[in-house]
């Protein structure tokens, strides 16, 4: 396993949304689509942010999984996971 230590969280995220937006980009052009799973929660903050900033990533490829969710909590709830993808990664 390798370990990545940064300064801080906001590097850390830069440098993790740089890994997988490779990986997302290398999965398209060697299968056409790729799959993902997306955490939530403020450590996922920056991670995000570079993510959904990186450029030449075909979006319509791309399948999005996301593992949880309260049960019976509307999407529009403050506390929906939904709503926390749909925010901060999806629009």
């Amino acid at each position: 396993m390798k370990i990545n230590i940064k300064e801080d969280p906001k590097a850390l995220g830069i440098s993790a949304g740089k890994k997988a937006a490779g990986l997302i980009r290398e999965c398209i052009k060697e299968k056409g689509t790729a799959n993902i799973i997306l955490a939530t929660g403020t450590s996922q903050f920056e991670t995000l942010n570079q993510l959904t900033g990186e450029k030449e990533i075909d979006w319509s490829k791309v399948v999005l999984f996301h593992l949880d969710e309260y049960l019976d909590l509307p999407a529009a709830h403050p506390a929906s996971f939904r709503k926390y993808i749909r925010e901060r990664f999806l629009e």
